[in-house]
């Protein structure tokens, strides 16, 4: 295209209207055609078509891929990684008279697809959320194993051929054919895969029969799995060097006991009431730990810094000094006999507080035990239920003890008259003189706008110098007996009270 004009000066330029020599229909530009996009994906390097076939999730889009091109189909070889998810819609249409032919099984499909690549370090397969979130519904299919994936013959038809390069490897498998059958793929996998690194299994019976050490492990999650004391016992005999742990609905443990040396992190959720939980780590670092009522708890974990505790209750807690605890949370409906069991919190700089709604006098929080417990906090959160275990009483709150050291306070408030909650907060900062900021978040069900504008109004004007932020949270599903925590559903933008 030229303009004729394009010589003129700047000032004709605004009165000039510009013309073009002919113009160009949109649809003649608006897409290439088919010919022309397969010849420029064609025609792109070899490492950038790599590059692309990487971010694709699901190793079934690969696969279509390799049908498009020969330069696709070869570059496709080079995917070191393999992700195949069997959907609901899949299922269903598997179980289908009128579909059943045209689908292949998906063992078959999985078995495949392994083959097909030319080296692996990343395998994930399994079920997906749809699918696991139906599995009640489908109790008749407990005599099949077509979906039964952590089969022992299933898998070593295709680990032998990927184990040398095999890194990561991630099995969902369906709980209705899985739970029932003890699986020894712990066994093979111990055998063969000499530099597997990460190891994901969910929902299956496993076994430790015939399982050999495996020192290059450092990374092993389990969901939904069924075990004994021995077998975890014996689990972290064979895996020495676990740095990442993850422990979530693991049953059939009475007292079971972790002894891992250079485990760095643990994500702990016991599904039934052992009589016992003990861990023996000494440089685990965050431990998030949710149980219900065992007799005893016993830490040594003396590097510990990052610690969240769900509990019920625990007639024992046998903590060792935790010299260097950062951040605490406590969730329990028990909260102030868990606060006095706990050891000396002079190290935690950031309190997490939960706990469920009382009345009851005899399990109200003084601040003098609180402060007096974790007396250089720097911030603390008051979930839902704590901050009503720390309400004064009509005079205030008694004692002496002052927290110099919080800087900020997020609680969590049922708001139904202004006045108590203003009385509330002016408690809190008679305490707390270096105060710097506080977040209010009141309930959803209580959160009208006259409410949220009227506390706004009353806490910027009696306390200027704060910064100040408001917002609104819902508590968050309950499980295993526990509070389930809260989850902010807006909060506005701090700022700070007009002088």
């Amino acid at each position: 295209m030229t303009c004729h004009s394009k010589s003129l000066p700047l000032a004709n330029n605004r009165r000039t209207k510009p013309t073009f020599s002919s113009p160009v229909s949109s649809s003649s530009v608006s897409s290439p055609s088919p010919h022309l996009a397969r010849v420029v994906m064609e025609d792109l390097p070899q490492h950038l078509m790599l590059d692309i076939l990487r971010r694709l999730g699901d190793s079934a889009d690969v696969a279509r891929c390799r049908t498009v091109s020969k330069a696709l189909n070869s570059a496709a070889r080079d995917v070191r990684s393999v992700a195949l998810l069997c959907s609901l819609s899949r299922y269903l249409k598997s179980r289908s008279p009128d579909t059943e032919p045209l689908l292949p099984p998906f063992k078959s499909l999985v078995a495949s697809a392994i083959l097909s690549w030319r080296s692996v370090d990343s395998i994930s397969i399994g079920i997906d959320k749809s699918l696991a979130a139906s599995v009640e519904e489908m109790e008749e299919d407990e005599s099949a194993d077509d979906m039964y994936l952590m089969d022992a013959g299933f898998v070593a038809g295709w680990l032998p051929r990927v184990c040398e390069g095999l890194m990561a490897l991630s099995i969902s498998d369906f709980w209705v054919q899985s739970c029932w059958r003890r699986s020894d793929v712990l066994a093979l996998l111990s055998s063969c895969c000499r530099s597997l690194r990460e190891l994901e299994l969910k929902n299956a019976w496993l076994s430790v029969d015939g399982l050999n050490p495996l020192p290059t492990l450092t990374s092993l999650t389990l969901e939904y799995i069924r075990l004994d004391d021995e077998d975890l016992s014996k689990i972290c005999t064979c895996f020495p060097l676990l740095q990442v742990l993850n422990l979530c609905g693991v049953g059939g443990l009475k007292e079971p006991k972790i002894r891992l040396p250079d485990l760095r992190s643990c994500q702990w959720t016991v599904s039934n009431v052992p009589l016992t939980l003990a861990i023996y780590a000494p440089r685990l670092v965050k431990l998030t730990l949710k149980c219900i009522k065992p007799r005893s708890l016993i830490l040594e974990t003396p590097a510990l810094s990052d610690f969240n505790l769900s509990i019920v209750q625990a007639d024992d807690l046998q903590v060792k000094d935790l010299i260097s605890l950062k951040s605490l949370k406590l969730d329990s409906p028990f909260l102030y006999n868990l606060i006095t069991a706990f050891p000396s919190g002079e190290t935690v700089e950031k309190l997490t507080l939960n706990t469920e709604f009382s009345s009851d006098v005899e399990e109200m929080i003084s601040p003098d035990l609180l402060f007096k417990t974790f007396p250089n906090v720097s911030s603390l959160t008051l979930g839902p239920g704590a901050w009503s275990r720390l309400w004064p009483s009509p005079g205030g709150w008694e004692g002496s003890v002052e927290m110099k050291s919080l800087k900020g306070i997020v609680a969590c408030m049922v708001v139904s008259r202004i006045d108590v909650a203003q009385s509330f907060i002016a408690s809190i900062l008679d305490k707390c003189t270096n105060l710097s900021e506080f977040t209010i978040l009141v309930h959803q069900q209580h959160a009208d706008s006259n409410l949220l504008s009227n506390l706004t109004n009353r806490c910027t004007a009696g306390w200027p110098r704060l910064k100040w932020k408001f917002g609104v949270f819902k508590e968050a599903t309950k499980g295993y007996g526990f509070t389930g925590g809260w989850d902010i559903v807006w909060q506005r933008q701090a700022f700070k009270g007009a002088r």
